[in-house]
């Protein structure tokens, strides 16, 4: 009986990463269709923005694929062996050829963005690009920590891929519903509400021109106190909170067992960086590609903001439970929420500041609130930084010799 309670966890991670490799090879199947079919019909036909759009999702879906492949792989030889062996510590060589090939993709990447006839060899180089950073940023920030098991590792990007962010939407949109109920019902004691709600309606359905054209919809809407105190409390407060506490569902699954302090560290760090993939490649595939270099570079400094909070959170669950003072791991998921809530509110203030400046660039001076929320933007990620810094310390001075 208890080889089977053991085994049981590892049957059902066989059955996700199966599920995770059929929808990845549906997904680059279905959309290689499509392309190849309309690919003729495109002026130039390698250069349309769509066709980019869709080899990229293509190159991710493929990539999570792979991904489930190596966790199935793991799954099966932990029921075949009845055991799992921890990974081997990566070092400076691993490291150093990561960086090199991250700055020799963000190269290619770059001249592929400037020609549209190289747009396909761009969606390749998105995921690339997204993809090493993160692996980069995981290895240093467990830089001298032993490794897990390959299944708990390999599983805990599978969970971060597949159920964690299916989780984290659909909580998220029932939240961010409820919260535009909220606001209709308000707007409508004001006695605004058939005019508002036809504005906010016939907004969002004309901003067909991208994403520029979307925020400048949204800076309009965020005029109305009401609207703006929405969008804060769900992008600043609600958003965050439940990122930070189902992002490491790995954890979760795994506190019951035997887990210490450097694995629930390890892990956070890895689910962070499954859900910093999906999210820094689901934005980056929506800029236009002449801007695709500085949307990379943007989106893999946001991705220490993901890594690192949810390895404090992995690393505050797990301590938490070897003390037994549940109180702590709460602790942590509220530092990790603050933080995070804190970035999200000054990068909308920020944006939205400087959206001005794509109807009248030479008119547009950043005033000292815009300059401020900036700064403070820097100081939560040096904290971030810092933060880190000193828990894989602490993890380091309480291993066994």
């Amino acid at each position: 009986m208890q080889q089977k309670r053991n085994a049981l966890p590892s049957v059902l991670l066989a059955i996700l990463s199966t599920l995770g490799i059929l929808v990845g090879l549906f997904i680059s199947g279905f959309l290689l269709a499509s392309t190849l079919r309309v690919l003729p019909h495109t002026t130039p036909p390698p250069g349309n923005v769509e066709v980019f759009f869709n080899y990229a999702i293509i190159s991710l879906a493929l990539t999570t694929s792979v991904i489930n492949a190596l966790t199935l792989s793991a799954s099966v030889r932990y029921l075949r062996k009845k055991g799992s062996k921890p990974l081997p510590v990566l070092g400076i060589f691993a490291k150093i050829t990561l960086l090199a090939l991250w700055l020799l993709s963000l190269i290619a990447g770059f001249f592929a963005s400037q020609n549209p006839n190289w747009y396909p060899a761009l969606a390749l180089a998105t995921t690339i690009s997204v993809s090493l950073p993160i692996l980069l940023l995981i290895m240093l920030a467990r830089s001298g920590l032993p490794r897990s098991t390959r299944q708990r590792e390999f599983g805990t990007i599978t969970l971060g891929l597949t159920v964690s962010p299916l989780l984290i939407m659909v909580i998220e949109s029932i939240l961010i519903a409820l919260v535009v109920v909220a606001v209709f019902i308000l707007i409508g004691i004001r006695n605004q509400a058939p005019q508002q709600i036809s504005q906010i309606i016939e907004s969002l359905v004309n901003a067909g021109g991208g994403i520029e054209q979307l925020d400048l919809v949204l800076f309009d809407l965020m005029q109305e106190p009401i609207i703006a105190l929405a969008v804060f409390l769900s992008l600043g407060l609600l958003v965050p909170m439940i990122e930070e506490i189902f992002k490491p569902m790995a954890v979760w699954f795994l506190l019951n067992r035997p887990l210490q302090d450097h694995e629930g560290y390890a892990l956070g760090l890895i689910s962070g960086g499954a859900f910093a993939l999906l999210e820094s490649a689901g934005m980056v595939i929506q800029m236009n590609p002449p801007d695709w270099l500085a949307a990379v570079v943007l989106r893999a400094a946001t991705g220490i903001l993901h890594i690192g909070l949810s390895g404090l959170v992995g690393f505050g669950l797990v301590r938490s439970k070897t003390i037994h003072k549940p109180v702590r791991g709460f602790l942590f998921i509220l530092l990790a929420g603050a933080l995070h809530g804190a970035w999200n509110s000054f990068a909308i203030y920020s944006g939205l500041a400087a959206l001005p400046a794509l109807e009248n660039p030479a008119g547009y001076q950043a005033n000292a609130a815009t300059v401020a929320s900036i700064i403070l933007m820097g100081l939560i990620f040096i904290a971030v930084i810092t933060l880190n810094v000193f828990t894989s310390r602490f993890i380091r001075r309480t291993l066994p010799d």
